[in-house]
């Protein structure tokens, strides 16, 4: 089958803190693309909401809930491409 998505997928596997609200919940990006990252998150989080992800060592960074299904959660991130591009190449290395 061939892979149709607009943006490139690279697996991962990096530990991260969300926030959603007041709280703050441990994830691990499972996957990432220049447009958002895929996590492992063991709560649900509606679709739209408004986050903030923390990743040692790198920062943080907006973005907004695009899909959850069990315990994976897409998320589209707010900031500008050229400083998504940095926090993907980081994450590869």
């Amino acid at each position: 089958m061939e892979n149709k998505r607009s943006h490139p997928r690279e697996p991962a596997r990096v530990k991260a803190r969300l926030m959603v609200d007041d709280q703050s919940h441990d994830c691990v990006i499972t996957n990432s693309s220049s447009m958002g990252v895929r996590l492992y998150l063991r709560v649900s989080v509606p679709t739209g909401k408004a986050v903030r992800i923390r990743i040692a060592g790198f920062g943080e960074y907006d973005a907004t809930v695009v899909w959850c299904d069990g315990d994976e959660t897409g998320l589209q991130f707010e900031h500008e491409p050229a400083e998504v591009v940095k926090l993907l190449a980081a994450l590869a290395s």
